[in-house]
């Protein structure tokens, strides 16, 4: 009976938490900055006007909050238990919305993006899109239900999804560009360079979210250990866990490393200085505080920290547009 004594602003709190607003805004500026940075200026450089249109790119933008949102609200439904422990102060679900309403509000949000889906499909002439967005809704259902508690799976599913946040952006318009053939052999020539940048910051965020989401299991591991969650740190213990996630920060670090290397290399040396200080040595402050990492409130400081490198390495595409 507790939603009944919260006032309104906390209401509309506890509900932003549930839908992870922050989460949505970092999704919206990265297709926002997908397009208008990357796609736009160098795809269509010498072709302009012949994108896809902006309302296309606000539905498509529209679908994955609608998923992304849904998603959030499934995980807090079968994770209600867990997260009362974790982070009791956080729970929405059997505060400000009974469990029932929860499944209604994660059907209504995803037949919405399921909807719009068949509308873009439609619009690019390719059913298969129109497949994709019933294929991710599954595929929270079943993370948030079963995979989130296996081995592993659960951390690399989410940070496959987090890439694909990317990667639906240049889907999109490779099917729209697919529908003018002659448009299709003009931008041959930039069709490589963009796939391999996507790509790249594709790559990026999933090695981010996945070592994020493993450091989240090591903040999580009270509440998951009474409820049988089969996590990294749970089955293999915290100093394990903390050597795989050291390993996976260097990967990223050597990763980007050489992609500062081949920038360098290019002329574009201010790129290079910007990973440097804003994502390699924050990434490297959040190696040595791993280590030094013991109670739950450094681990919930470190998964803040591993956003802020995504966020970091996210807006590194508007300094890209100094090239044109």
């Amino acid at each position: 009976m507790e939603k009944f004594f919260l006032s309104g602003k906390e209401k509309m709190i506890a509900l932003s938490r549930l839908i992870r607003l922050p989460n949505l805004g970092i999704i919206v500026l990265t297709q926002c900055l997908l397009r208008y940075c990357l796609l736009n200026p160098f795809l269509y450089k010498d072709f302009p006007g012949v994108q896809s249109t902006t309302w296309d790119f606000f539905i498509l933008v529209l679908i994955t909050l609608l998923i992304a949102a849904g998603g959030y609200v499934i995980n807090d439904y079968f994770d209600v238990k867990i997260d009362q422990i974790n982070r009791p102060d956080k729970v929405a679900v059997n505060r400000v919305i009974t469990p029932r309403q929860a499944i209604k509000l994660h059907m209504i949000l995803n037949a919405l993006a399921i909807l719009l889906g068949f509308y873009l499909a439609y619009r690019v002439k390719a059913i298969s899109m129109a497949l994709i967005f019933p294929f991710l809704s599954g595929l929270l259902w079943i993370y948030s239900a079963k995979y989130k508690r296996i081995l592993i799976w659960g951390n690399v599913i989410v940070s496959f999804l987090s890439a694909f946040v990317i990667l639906i952006v240049w889907l999109f318009e490779f099917f729209w560009i697919r529908l003018d053939p002659l448009l299709f052999s003009a931008l041959i020539p930039d069709l490589q360079w963009v796939n391999r940048v996507f790509f790249a910051y594709a790559l990026f965020a999933f090695l981010v979210t996945l070592f994020r989401e493993v450091i989240k299991d090591m903040e999580d591991v009270q509440g998951d250990q009474p409820y049988d969650c089969r996590t990294l740190p749970v089955v293999s213990g915290l100093r394990f866990t903390s050597r795989i996630v050291s390993g996976l920060i260097l990967i990223t670090m050597l990763l980007l490393g050489y992609s500062q290397y081949l920038l360098y290399q290019t002329g574009l040396d201010y790129l290079f200085w910007y990973f440097l200080v804003a994502v390699q040595l924050p990434a490297l402050y959040l190696l040595i505080k791993l280590q030094q990492a013991k109670e739950k409130e450094d681990y919930h400081s470190l998964s803040t920290l591993s956003k802020i490198i995504m966020l970091a390495g996210i807006l590194s595409m508007e300094l890209i547009l100094l090239t044109t």
